[in-house]
């Protein structure tokens, strides 16, 4: 198959690419920094939306069709009161967790590759709000809604909204270092902190699931652990 995934230098990304690639599949990546993995690979920040226009258009240009296409990248942003976060930064964090993976599929619809399975990795902070957290739970609300549209306008492609779970990674490090008096939304993460799946046994549980993940009519938001396989 032929996969798609952003984000793959670190977290999920990584592993979804390094597994995929392992099972033999021929992967085909981006991220703003170069990850250690034998795949097709475009190097690109995602807040310089001109750059990812012209960059993945010709990453694409002798691509037909992408089985499977992981839209993974994100970023958490600033944990603070919404009064206290600039426009400039809600402007950074929907350039990355909205407007590039607008352009992504735009880019490859408008180069008539052919696509049949959508994933965008969502978060139950696109259902609720958390205290401190409007960067995340705007723009993932967004960005939900945006394949929810996608699947409108697009019968042909299935499109999954996908909360994979509270993983390890780099987000979640910055999560236990905040002060849990000044926001108590962060307490049942700390708390769990040490407990969290890894990236490569969340990923693995996706790549097992595709099938009922994809069972779901097209638009949908789906928890991967509401899937007991």
């Amino acid at each position: 198959m032929n996969i798609l995934i952003t984000g793959v230098s670190s977290g999920l990304g990584y592993e979804l690419a390094k597994q995929f690639n392992a099972n033999g599949d021929i992967v085909y990546g981006t991220s703003r920094q170069k990850p250690d993995l034998n795949i097709n690979h475009l190097q690109v920040d995602f807040n310089n939306l001109e750059e990812l226009s012209i960059g993945f258009n010709n990453f694409i240009k002798n691509v037909s069709e992408f089985d499977i296409v992981i839209l993974n990248a994100g970023m958490l942003g600033e944990i603070n009161t919404t009064s206290n976060i600039s426009l400039s930064q809600f402007n950074k964090i929907f350039n990355v967790n909205v407007f590039a993976n607008k352009i992504i599929l735009d880019r490859l619809l408008s180069n008539k590759v052919k696509l049949t399975r959508v994933i965008g990795i969502s978060s139950g902070a696109a259902l609720k709000s958390y205290h401190g957290w409007s960067l995340y739970c705007t723009s993932k609300a967004a960005f939900k809604q945006l394949l929810s549209t996608y699947s409108l306008e697009h019968k042909e492609i299935s499109f999954i909204s996908l909360a994979p779970g509270i993983i390890k990674t780099n987000i979640q490090t910055y999560i236990n270092k905040i002060d849990k008096e000044k926001f108590p939304s962060v307490e049942k993460f700390q708390e769990k902190y040490h407990e969290m799946d890894t990236a490569d046994i969340v990923s693995r549980k996706l790549i097992n699931n595709l099938d009922s993940i994809f069972n779901h009519q097209s638009g949908n938001f789906v928890d991967l652990r509401d899937i007991k396989k």
